[in-house]
């Protein structure tokens, strides 16, 4: 099968608006950030990240989706040009650039090994592509993620992911039930059995992250999650220690009540995705919920936030 890829380069002023639309006509987005934005605030950058500047942006950002080839491609390309042209909200507008082209079924695996390497996401999280095993150095204390993205949102890179990774690495027991909604490539998962969890379950409404995620899991030879289908926590029966849920913030203010009542007491609630703009929205929503808010993270224009449910 052959995939059909959009990408829009933009302003990063864009990111959000183009983020909640393209979320809504496609299953997944990808957001790549030029080398200027990457660097900035990153310490250490080029030590922590090896990555070829001629694949990103040289300027500004990139935002890909894809399509199968049952899809429109022509239909979805004039949805996009009618979304730029009516949105009065947009930076630069005229700068907007559009471009499709087709990526070969069989080419997506080496598609991913261009822009993917391994790399440290927090004091002991170390994020590693099944292609760069032989060659990583492991260290004594290191959590090995194994990682092949495939489709899939969720390779560690994102701040998005990062911090709820900060977070897992903070929080999670091996006694908590934890539930990881829009579970992605299975990263946030795979991280919380690597702190010792084994009742996990994995959600996503999206049939080709699922697949993914089961992947990666067998990968990092994890057997015994929960992975299906599902739509947020709007079916959700069972109550949990830990919710995580990194998706986007328009989505996150869907759940922040489901998400409570499907919380034990004491428990904790994991949003991401969220921009820095939404932040404040968010935590008023949190709190009025009846959430105790314990930390914010922010990186690059992002939030991320610990919750609890006190009582």
């Amino acid at each position: 099968m052959n995939w059909h890829k959009i990408s829009i380069h933009t302003s990063v002023d864009n990111e959000e608006v183009f983020t909640e639309f393209l979320t809504e006509i496609s299953n997944g987005i990808s957001v790549d950030y030029s080398m200027d934005i990457m660097k900035s605030g990153v310490e250490d950058f080029d030590n922590k990240f090896r990555l070829n500047p001629d694949d990103y942006p040289d300027s500004d950002i990139r935002l890909t989706v894809y399509y199968d080839e049952s899809v429109s491609v022509d239909e979805k390309i004039s949805q996009i040009e009618s979304f730029v042209r009516e949105t009065t909200n947009l930076s630069d507008k005229e700068d907007v650039k559009i471009t499709q082209t087709v990526v070969q079924e069989t080419d997506w695996e080496n598609e991913w090994k261009k822009y993917f390497h391994s790399f440290r996401v927090s004091d002991t999280f170390v994020i590693v592509p099944s292609w760069e095993l032989d060659d990583h150095e492991i260290k004594l204390d290191d959590r090995l993620i194994k990682l092949d993205p495939g489709m899939a949102f969720g390779t560690g890179d994102h701040p998005t992911t990062s911090m709820c990774l900060k977070y897992i690495e903070k929080i999670v027991k091996p006694e908590h039930k934890i539930i990881d909604v829009g579970t992605g490539s299975g990263i946030l998962t795979i991280g919380a059995h690597l702190m010792g969890a084994r009742d996990l379950t994995a959600t996503d409404i999206d049939e080709l992250s699922l697949k993914v995620a089961k992947e990666n899991l067998e990968l990092n030879d994890i057997d015994g999650v929960d992975v299906h289908s599902a739509d947020l926590l709007k079916n959700e029966t069972s109550k949990y220690d830990i919710v995580i849920a990194n998706i986007l913030a328009h989505v996150i203010e869907m759940m922040i009540t489901d998400a409570y009542d499907c919380i034990n007491t004491g428990g904790y609630f994991i949003s991401s995705g969220i921009i820095v703009e939404k932040r404040d929205d968010i935590l008023a929503q949190l709190k009025e919920t009846g959430f105790t808010v314990l930390e914010i993270l922010e990186d690059n224009g992002w939030v991320s936030i610990l919750a609890k449910k006190e009582a």
